[in-house]
C-alpha cells in the first residue's frame, strides 16, 4: 500500500521593504507619516510611542506593534536613553492572510507574550547575520556624523535565511494575534457594524462568479452610497481599494494557475479576463518580474518537476 501526504500548493508572494535594526537617541522622533504596506514594529530596548489620530500606544522592550497600511502616524522615542528597535514594511498578496492581519488599524503584542513565543529567537537570527548585537552596542556613543544607515550584503543562502526568518515572524504575529484579545475601541479606528456590512458585502458582489464583474459605481448605487464612500468603507475595512482588491485576487489566481494546472498562458489569460494574451503577460511580469513562462518554469523546478 502506498500513501501520499501533501502540503497545500503555494503561490504567494511577499514584499519586504525598510527591513532594519535602528538606535536612536533620546528626544529623537518620526513626524506624521502613512504607508501603503504593513509595518511591524519591535521594541528591542528603552521604550517608544506610536501616535495615531485619536491616541497613544506606548510601548516598552519586548512589545511589537502591527500597523495597518494606509494608517497616519508618528513615532518617537519616549524614554531618557536610546531606543533600540527592529521593524520592517511588508505586503502578501494571501488575502487570508491580509484579512487576518488587517482586521484591526493596529494591534499590539504586549512582551510578555511576545516572550514565550518564537518572535525572541528570530529576532537574535536576524542579528547574527548582521554579525553584531544592537542591544548590546545600546550603551556606545551615538556618533554626530557618518553614515546614518548601512546596508549589510547577504549571500545567497543567508538571503533564504533571511526570508525564512520574516515569514517565521509573520507566522508567530499572526498566531499571537489570535490567542490576544482585540481591546475595545483601537482609539476609534476600527470600523463599525455599518463599515463592515458594506464592505463585506461589496466584496461578495466583486468576487461573485459571473461573466463580468460588477463597477465599482453600480455596486455602489445598489447600495444606495455614493463610489466616493464605498471606495473609503472598503479601504478601511480591508486595507485596499476595491480595485487593489481584485487586483490582488487576480494575482493569485493567475500564480496558482500557471503553477498546479496544465492550462497555457493564453488560456489562463482569458479565464482572467484579460483583453490580450501580451496585455497578461506585461502585467504579470509588473507583478512579479517574470514572465508567465518564466513564473511556470520557476514553480514546476522548485515543485521536483
Amino acid at each position: 500500500m502506498e500513501r501520499l501526504f501533501a502540503f497545500q500548493n503555494r503561490s504567494d508572494t511577499l514584499q519586504l521593504y525598510g527591513c532594519h535594526f535602528g538606535l536612536k537617541p533620546a528626544g529623537w522622533s518620526y513626524d506624521k507619516h502613512h504607508h501603503h504596506l504593513y509595518e511591524l514594529f519591535c521594541c528591542m530596548d528603552g521604550s517608544a510611542v506610536q501616535e495615531m489620530q485619536g491616541g497613544s500606544v506606548p510601548l516598552a522592550p519586548g512589545d511589537w506593534f502591527l500597523l495597518r497600511p494606509g494608517v497616519s502616524h508618528t513615532l518617537a522615542n519616549a524614554g531618557t536613553g536610546p531606543l533600540a528597535f527592529f521593524n520592517f514594511h511588508f505586503d502578501l498578496d494571501d488575502l487570508e492572510v491580509r484579512g487576518r492581519l488587517g482586521a484591526a488599524p493596529f494591534r499590539l503584542i504586549p512582551g510578555s507574550h511576545a516572550s514565550d513565543s518564537g518572535l525572541p529567537g528570530c529576532v537574535a537570527g536576524l542579528e547574527s547575520l548582521l554579525g553584531q548585537q544592537l542591544i548590546g552596542d545600546r550603551d556606545s556613543a551615538l556618533p554626530d556624523s557618518g553614515p546614518r544607515s548601512q546596508a549589510i550584503p547577504l549571500g545567497l543562502h543567508q538571503q533564504l535565511a533571511f526570508q525564512s526568518a520574516i515569514l517565521a515572524i509573520l507566522g508567530e504575529v499572526i498566531r499571537l494575534l489570535e490567542e490576544i484579545p482585540q481591546p475595545e475601541g483601537n482609539h476609534g479606528l476600527t470600523a463599525s457594524a455599518y463599515a463592515l456590512d458594506i464592505a463585506h458585502a461589496a466584496e461578495k458582489r466583486l468576487t461573485a462568479d459571473g461573466s463580468e464583474t460588477p463597477s465599482v459605481s453600480a455596486i455602489a448605487a445598489e447600495m444606495g452610497i455614493s463610489r466616493s464612500q464605498l471606495c473609503r468603507i472598503f479601504v478601511h475595512v480591508y486595507g485596499l481599494s476595491p480595485r487593489q482588491y481584485l487586483t490582488r485576487r487576480k494575482w493569485s489566481k493567475a500564480k496558482e494557475l500557471l503553477a498546479i494546472s496544465n492550462l497555457n498562458v493564453y488560456t489562463v489569460s482569458e479565464q482572467l479576463g484579460f483583453r490580450s494574451v501580451h496585455h497578461f503577460s506585461r502585467q504579470f511580469r509588473r507583478w512579479t518580474g517574470l514572465t508567465p513562462s518564466q513564473y511556470r518554469k520557476q514553480e514546476q523546478e522548485g515543485a521536483g518537476g
